[in-house]
């Protein structure tokens, strides 16, 4: 009985050398205020990411230029270039008539330029009114790029996509 008493008193000092031998390795954990101030940037300068661009300078030379990022102004811009929202040319009918009615359900949308006479209506496909719709609803939430994602099937270029009468407002 004392020689279990002698190993387990010895277990018990291994243990304990062994945990302050740690302890003193480890690095202080950091108080609430610094874990704080150490993530403090992200938040305060969180920058949103931006997509690729189709790069076409000539096309866009000599138009007004316009910022992603809201400014007083409420003027838009990609890096001094002007950008359209279409919708991709690989996307399926379903997909593009589901932006089409999400695009319509919102307030600042005038979807009535793809209704029969309005002036986007021409051409008539699901193509054509949803990139329609799809710019006017990136226009109208300051060309942030992500208001341009509507699942995948939203594509930002910076060349001209107006039709015939069907203009595109930069």
């Amino acid at each position: 009985m004392a020689k279990q008493i002698s190993a387990f008193v010895l277990l018990l000092l291994i243990i304990f050398l062994l945990s302050s031998t740690m302890a003193t390795a480890a690095i202080p954990p950091a108080d609430e205020g610094e874990l704080v101030r150490q993530f403090e940037h992200v938040i305060v300068n969180r920058q949103p990411i931006r997509p690729p661009v189709v790069q076409n300078r000539e096309h866009n030379r000599n138009r007004e230029q316009a910022t992603d990022t809201p400014n007083l102004d409420g003027k838009v811009s990609w890096e001094g270039q002007t950008t359209w929202c279409i919708a991709k040319p690989s996307t399926g009918d379903e997909r593009l008539n589901a932006n089409i009615q999400f695009c319509c359900q919102q307030p600042d949308i005038d979807c009535s330029i793809i209704q029969p006479g309005g002036r986007c209506y021409n051409p008539n496909n699901y193509y054509s009114h949803a990139s329609v719709v799809m710019h006017l609803y990136y226009k109208a939430n300051y060309k942030l790029p992500h208001t341009c994602d509507f699942m995948q099937s939203g594509l930002i270029i910076s060349q001209d996509p107006s039709v015939g009468e069907c203009i595109y407002e930069p």
